[in-house]
């Protein structure tokens, strides 16, 4: 009984000791976690402070000189004139048409009845919703954005008055809602400028220099280098752009290019302006626009049925694509060919086309598929210059040449070399000469005959999409002893 006490007193004292070894623990944590909360706020309310006076500086900054500058124009993508048709090559006939693995004929889709509409919630109090291509983006904002107008005021004072009234406004939950959306929606660069853009138009109706402000100010404090100016009571904007940007107006800033691609009419009513000279205090990034977003979350299927004769035989293929997504890409400013080469298409347009030719590529040898698509391009899509079908200069994306009725050498080009990739798996380089371009693929085998250029070490093959009936080897006549000016590297 007595070693039962014992072993009692101890088991006791040992719970006691645990516990108070638990509770002194738990109040470690406590004071653990006070600290860092104390500190986290410590942190945030510095980091306030140094944004408040980053926004200060740079409202001084806005008081400051500020110079006019005269707008330079934007050089065109390809500077000499496209051949007004494309040549045709006219082959031996043969003596019957070769066959082709039989194939069942496409059919039309089904038109499937709309979606019924998703039930809208109510917008809470201050806040809108924007439809961005398809998709709603709903977002909280400040309502002095609203009631703001520009006086008649001195430009500069205006200006700084005007950044330190939106640096001081509860803009941080709008940021918020639109860096959710923009990665909902998969957005580029220039796809989140856009959306910033449909947020400033909604806030400021029918106000352009307004909507320049506002815009001016969520693009800056999105951490992209734009540059304001003013002329009169006009506003402008230009924005730094990582790539070359062509046939849209442009100013130099020191050693900085800033181009007017987020005006309608590209800068063109634009002679000069008057800008300031400051920089932020924070380092500004251009926009990047290497590649163009192609995921929209909710398509607008359109359909175009093509057809064309490979070796006596007919095909006919459907091509679906996204008309959102056309009408997002044709807003983009006109970059290089590296643009366009290298920008896929919808998953829409890839889940219809590819299966369709792949169902006569999969039976080919290399150089007969690279011959089945070139006659696909040549003959699917005809052929106009830009200057005949929209009066000036214009690149398309792949899923572009799917909507335009016409195409021209940039347009089969991109497509073309889109098709080799995805279908073959070829290497495919882009050739330009004065006023063309073609495509050289990367055969296994080079026949003697072939016409050929080297690159970096490789032998590519001609494969021309604008030269009609032209197969793999054959250069269209007139570039045939040409050096080509530049080679586009597509990956």
């Amino acid at each position: 009984m007595r070693k039962f006490g014992e072993l009692f007193a101890a088991t006791l004292l040992f719970s006691v000791g645990m516990y108070g070894q638990a509770a002194c623990a738990q109040s470690d944590f406590e004071t653990y976690r006070e600290q860092q909360q104390q500190g986290a706020q410590k942190l945030k309310t510095e980091f306030q402070a140094y944004k408040e006076k980053q926004d200060a500086e740079f409202a001084d900054f806005l008081k400051g000189r500020w110079r006019e500058f005269e707008t330079l124009h934007g050089k065109p993508l390809i500077k000499e004139p496209e051949p007004k048709q494309a040549p045709v090559y006219t082959p031996p006939v043969p003596a019957k048409p070769a066959p082709l693995p039989v194939v069942e004929q496409p059919a039309a889709p089904p038109v499937l009845p709309p979606a019924p509409p998703q039930p809208k919630l109510p917008l809470a109090a201050n806040t809108l919703e924007v439809m961005f291509y398809g998709n709603a983006v709903r977002f909280p904002f400040d309502p002095q954005w609203r009631e703001y107008r520009v006086s008649t005021g001195e430009k500069p004072e205006e200006m700084s008055a005007f950044w330190s009234m939106m640096s001081g406004s509860q803009y941080e939950p709008t940021f918020q809602a639109i860096s959710d959306a923009r990665r909902q929606l998969q957005l580029d660069d220039w796809g989140y400028a856009s959306l910033w853009r449909s947020v400033v138009q909604a806030l400021q109706p029918d106000r352009r220099t307004e909507q320049n402000l506002l815009l001016w100010f969520f693009l800056v404090k999105s951490g992209y280098d734009v540059r304001l100016g003013y002329v009169g009571m006009d506003v402008h904007l230009f924005v730094a752009v990582r790539q070359q940007v062509y046939s849209t107006k442009f100013i130099k800033v020191g050693d900085q290019t800033y181009y007017a691609v987020l005006a309608q009419d590209h800068g063109d009513s634009i002679r000069s302006f008057y800008t300031y000279e400051a920089s932020y205090p924070v380092q500004l990034k251009p926009l990047d626009i290497r590649s163009a977003a192609i995921g929209f979350p909710r398509p607008e299927p359109g359909q175009r049925a093509l057809a064309f004769e490979y070796k006596g035989n007919q095909v006919k293929v459907n091509a679906p694509y996204d008309r959102r997504l056309v009408e997002y890409l044709d807003t983009y400013p006109q970059s290089d060919f590296e643009l366009y080469f290298n920008t896929g298409a919808s998953s829409l347009f890839r889940q219809g086309l590819l299966p369709e030719l792949k169902k006569y590529t999969a039976a080919m040898d290399e150089e007969e598929a690279v011959n089945f698509l070139l006659a696909f391009v040549q003959k699917s899509f005809a052929y106009k210059t830009d200057e005949e079908q929209f009066g000036h200069e214009k690149s398309f994306f792949v899923e572009e040449s799917m909507y335009f009725p016409y195409n021209d050498c940039k347009e089969h080009s991109a497509v073309f070399s889109w098709l080799v990739r995805e279908l073959l798996g070829i290497k495919v380089i882009g050739l330009l000469y004065p006023g063309h371009l073609t495509t050289a693929v990367k055969l296994k085998r080079v026949k003697p005959e072939f016409a050929t250029v080297d690159y970096q070490g490789s032998q590519y093959v001609i494969a021309d999409p604008t030269y009609i009936n032209a197969s793999v080897g054959m250069a269209m006549p007139s570039y045939a002893k040409l050096k080509p000016n530049r080679v586009v590297d597509i990956r």
